[in-house]
């Protein structure tokens, strides 16, 4: 009698944030035989009980690193076992996963295509050089190229890192001082942010976009993202994601899926995305897309490697979708085996703190919130003596909240009803010196 072949081998690249733990489980425990290598985060008990959940995987290997998973990808595949792809689920180690995958030949982006993905600098040339909707920018290392920068491009504009994450740094300024004093904070917050470390000192300085109001609706914002799956060239729309409007300067407050907008504008911000993931080189993996809504149509903010924070879980919330079981079909080569068919919608909110520096007095509302309609979680994420930094990105969220409506317009209801139940109180701590 024949045996069955043995399951694939896979390596799971792990580390916050990204989907919850149980669904990374639910969706990876019995399907492959896994290998884990996972990024030391948190705290000693956190980290503790990260890798005792993986081990249900598979044996678990920790680095300190996210620049260390190439190593030790290529060092698991070199063994007895051969390995048959390679899976990331988190922005911080998505790039130096494909580009293992790459290495090994297995299923992946091609390298170009990976580095544009993480670096917004070559991403932004690439969509130029194919003619995308682009702002006017300017790639910036250094003071000297930053005032060369002021000198190209009008105010106000945006000054962002190359390789960033959950907004960090992200600053919009109206003159030259406003800029100068932002890229030295810059400067110093990205070099010491465990989330980018290793990366290069490379800053963009763009004008600003413009949105229009496509809803119609001031209570929306004028951004939307967009959720892919990319198999062998052929892209697979999973989303259309509202968002609301951003808390200053560019921080996501709240999400909703899929998109009230009409049919026709959600197609053409679909075929805005599928332009630009073709002018990146895409073929295969998970893109988050962030477009922004102009009077002259979409025109791409960024272009991730990963699925969205937050989309695992909006997802299974609105259509029952598991898009991590489709994530381990894509690194192994296959086709999705299902696209989402949504009934109804799901959101989330995770409201921020004012611009500047604060420390948390009371918080509290998570019991009021859990009870009400639709709501599924609720996470107190500071507490009391908390500090809350905005530049630190969409991290400073004191709560966050998934919910469900049925449509549209029950939506807003819902979200006033989360709002209403939220008791934050804050005080401002000192600006440091020379802040500007």
């Amino acid at each position: 009698m024949s045996q069955s072949p043995p399951a694939p081998h896979l390596i799971l690249v792990d580390a916050p944030p990204g989907p919850g733990m149980p669904d990374i489980l639910g969706a990876l425990k019995g399907v492959a035989r896994w290998s884990v290598v996972t990024l030391r985060w948190g705290t000693p008990e956190d980290q503790d009980r990260r890798v005792e959940q993986l081990a249900a995987l598979g044996p678990v290997q920790v680095i300190d690193r996210p620049d260390q998973a190439i190593d030790e990808v290529l060092a698991l595949a070199a063994g007895s076992d051969p390995v048959d792809g390679v899976l990331a689920l988190s922005e911080l180690v998505s790039y130096h996963a494909a580009v293992a995958a790459a290495a090994l030949g297995l299923p992946a982006n091609p390298p170009a295509a990976s580095a544009r993905l993480r670096r917004k600098d070559l991403q932004r040339e690439a969509l130029r050089a194919a003619g995308a909707p682009c702002p006017p920018f300017a790639v910036v290392t250094d003071e000297a190229e930053l005032h060369a920068a002021a000198e190209q491009l009008t105010f106000p504009v945006v000054l962002k890192p190359a390789v960033g994450v959950g907004s960090l740094c992200v600053t919009r300024v109206a003159d030259l001082p406003a800029l100068v004093a932002a890229f030295r904070r810059a400067v110093g917050m990205h070099a010491s942010d465990p989330r980018v470390i290793g990366a290069p000192r490379v800053f963009v300085v763009e004008e600003v976009i413009e949105g229009a109001n496509w809803h119609g609706d001031d209570r929306m914002g004028t951004r939307v993202s967009v959720e892919s799956l990319i198999d062998d060239g052929t892209v697979h729309h999973l989303a259309v994601t509202d968002k609301l409007p951003l808390a200053p300067p560019f921080r996501e407050v709240g999400d909703v899926m899929p998109s009230g907008l009409p049919q026709p504008r959600v197609e053409e911000i679909r075929r805005a995305t599928t332009d630009a993931l073709r002018a990146l080189g895409v073929t295969r993996g998970a893109t988050h897309t962030e477009l922004m809504l102009t009077t002259a149509g979409p025109v791409v903010i960024e272009v991730n490697g990963r699925i969205g924070g937050g989309v695992c879980e909006l997802l299974r919330a609105a259509a029952g979708y598991d898009v991590v079981a489709q994530l381990v079909r894509l690194a192994l080569g296959q086709s999705p085996a299902a696209l989402p068919e949504f009934r109804g919608h799901a959101f989330y909110y995770t409201p921020q703190p004012p611009q500047g520096e604060y420390e948390v007095v009371e918080i509290s509302g998570e019991e009021e919130i859990a009870r009400l309609p639709g709501v599924l979680e609720v996470v107190r994420a500071k507490r009391p003596g908390d500090r809350l930094v905005a530049d630190e990105g969409t991290i400073a969220h004191p709560f966050r909240v998934l919910a469900t409506s049925a449509d549209f317009s029950d939506f807003f209801t819902r979200l006033k009803a989360v709002e209403d139940a939220m008791t934050l109180e804050l005080v401002p701590l000192p600006r440091p010196s020379g802040a500007r």
